[in-house]
């Protein structure tokens, strides 16, 4: 069968010299390379002999009807990362050239890039940009072809201009050979062009090609394979799928705390979602084959679907960026609060607060269902239980929790059932021997024992957390100071030091100031720090009274402080 119009050798002046306007459909992944890529393009282009020519690999299009002496849209359906960078370059090798050369015909090849970059009348006017990115890199594109380069936001985009910009500078020893550069990237870059017949066939080249650049994420995969499908679909609306799906694209990019967030939603949803009722862990590889092919497949109507999906990636965004904003703004910020605990605990209950939020307006009931997630990974982690059954158990009460009449009850059975939420005991014993490290998770174990215990709580704590500084007591780094004021006073042999100077008894909370000046200085020095002039934390007020600080009163703290997180803080 044949897919394709055209299937042709050309060079990339030919691409940047006709009467056509490039565009990247907003489904498509945002700009997204990387050094490691500008630097194999940059390679190539030097490697080029006079006489040579470097292949760019292929390129799939896609246009509609040509307009005669008109200016025609094609889609590029492969190839945009690549176009993209070859236009960065051109316009770092536009500015290089303006800014340091001033040789008679700079300004002329200055104007022959222009030419290149936009779409120009007979008369000499610009007519709009050649290629159109999507939504999201638009503005800064548009403003780096301008050459208005401080109003770029895009960290990408000035990335591989400044890569081109420095490599310019420090490769090219004269005008010739910046000259040199850009006729090779017109004349001597080679690109095999395909022009599909219409979408499906489009989408189908796309899989199957394996091009230089970035490899197809699970998401390009699931694009292209939605894009397909729809095409074939006679109830179904080519261009409002396009734009559902690039809605949802927007959504997702705009999470930029989470590794892959694209992955992560839609492993979320699948396991989470009223609509496909999926039972079951869904892993990344299982993500695109077999779950999201099965699951278009199966769909009546692609567009509701989507639909669902748009709603709940605009949901995921607000939980992940603690934006919840549906509530009172005092149980907003609660909510949100709780949420950015969540987030410093694991990633991973968020399957079950996307079902929550879209099951329940209760807040009451919503806070409780993050308080409880809190607890029973925070339990988990500390008491070393395997991290594999933690989708299942939220895929689980995803399913099950809201077909209860009572939510908070389910919960708790299904916790407490089969040994999945560590009991006191376990937690407490495990607690009071683990070693803590300087992190958000360690500063987020004693703030809230801090907040619930101690009653230093609301939004003061919170928001110090993240300004405050984990204080050793016993301090942790060796020395003549620490041998001689901590470890010879007190009876601290050195491996005694290395066993617990990181346990919970031996940490505790103070601003970054006092921290700092702390430091290894002596008990009684430190206790200066510790004063209610000095911190706001009341349980390290109560280290002032310690006459002295060894294993003993080490142990004893982190007994202590092991039943408050047990009887007070995570706890069902």
């Amino acid at each position: 069968m044949q897919i394709a119009e055209q299937i042709l050798p050309k060079d990339m002046g030919d691409l940047f010299d006709q009467n056509e306007r490039l565009r990247i459909p907003s489904y498509q992944r945002r700009y997204s390379w990387e050094e490691e890529q500008f630097a194999d393009l940059w390679s190539d282009l030097e490697k080029i002999g006079s006489d040579g020519s470097h292949f760019f690999g292929t390129i799939v299009f896609m246009s509609g009807t040509h307009v005669a002496g008109g200016t025609n849209e094609i889609d590029i359906v492969d190839g945009q990362q690549r176009i993209t960078t070859v236009s960065i370059l051109l316009c770092a090798i536009r500015d290089h050239l303006r800014e340091t050369y001033e040789e008679d015909d700079v300004e002329q090849r200055v104007e022959s890039i222009n030419e290149n970059l936009w779409i120009v009348d007979r008369d000499g006017e610009k007519q709009g940009m050649r290629l159109n990115l999507g939504n999201l890199d638009r503005e800064s594109y548009e403003s780096l072809v301008k050459g208005y380069i401080d109003e770029i936001e895009n960290g990408k985009i000035i990335n591989a201009y400044g890569f081109f910009r420095d490599r310019l500078e420090s490769d090219c020893a004269d005008l010739d050979e910046v000259k040199e550069i850009h006729d090779r990237i017109l004349d001597q870059l080679i690109y095999v062009s395909i022009t599909a017949k219409g979408h499906s066939e489009a989408y189908q080249l796309f899989e199957t090609m394996n091009n230089r650049g970035l490899s197809l994420s699970p998401i390009d995969l699931m694009k292209n394979y939605l894009l397909m499908r729809a095409s074939d679909r006679a109830n179904a609306n080519e261009d409002r799928v396009e734009d559902l799906w690039g809605d949802i694209i927007k959504n997702l990019d705009s999470v930029s705390d989470v590794n892959n967030p694209g992955v992560t939603f839609f492993r979320q949803y699948f396991m989470s979602s009223r609509v496909l009722e999926i039972r079951e862990k869904i892993t990344t590889k299982k993500l695109y084959e077999p779950t999201f092919i099965e699951t278009i497949d199966g769909a009546d109507d692609i567009e509701t679907l989507l639909t669902d999906i748009r709603e709940k990636s605009s949901l995921f965004r607000k939980l992940l960026q603690q934006d919840i904003d549906q509530f009172s703004p005092s149980e907003n910020s609660e909510i949100n609060r709780l949420l950015r605990d969540a987030q410093i605990v694991s990633i991973t209950p968020f399957t079950f607060f996307l079902r929550a939020f879209s099951e329940s307006d209760d807040v009451e009931l919503l806070k409780e269902v993050i308080r409880k997630s809190n607890a029973l990974l925070i339990r988990r982690q500390i008491c070393d239980r395997n991290t594999g059954p933690h989708d299942t158990i939220f895929n689980h009460l995803s399913h099950n929790a809201f077909e209860s009449t009572d939510p908070l009850e389910y919960i708790d059975e299904y916790l407490k059932s089969e040994g999945r939420f560590p009991n006191d005991e376990q937690f407490k014993r495990h607690f009071k021997q683990e070693n803590f490290s300087r992190s958000d998770g360690t500063k987020y174990i004693l703030s809230k024992i801090e907040e619930d215990h101690f009653g230093h709580g609301g939004k003061e704590v919170v928001e110090s957390r993240y300004q405050v500084h984990i204080e050793h007591i016993l301090p942790t780094y060796p020395g003549k100071n620490l041998s001689r004021l901590w470890l010879e006073p007190f009876d601290i042999s050195d491996d005694e030091h290395d066993d617990f100077k990181n346990k919970i008894g031996n940490l505790t909370l103070l601003e970054e100031d006092p921290n700092i000046s702390a430091s290894n200085r002596s008990l009684e020095k430190k206790q200066e720090y510790y004063s209610e002039e000095a911190t706001d934390f009341i349980m390290t007020h109560e280290l002032q009274d310690k006459e002295r600080w060894g294993v003993s009163e080490i142990e004893g703290r982190s007994e202590e402080l092991a039943a408050i997180a047990a009887k007070e803080v995570w706890r069902l």
